[in-house]
């Protein structure tokens, strides 16, 4: 694993894998607490 252009496409295959799992979580975190202040928010013009 000496080769520069092997290394260099293998950090970038897990750089792109890493951020793609970031952005997932990320996402899925922020919709979930959209999703509960949109709820919430439903249930308070229910009530009145």
């Amino acid at each position: 694993m000496n080769d520069p252009f092997l290394i260099f496409w293998a950090i970038l295959i897990l750089g792109s894998i890493a951020w793609y799992g970031f952005l997932v979580l990320y996402i899925g975190v922020r919709a979930g607490r959209d999703i509960q202040t949109l709820i919430k928010s439903l249930r308070h013009d229910r009530e009145d």
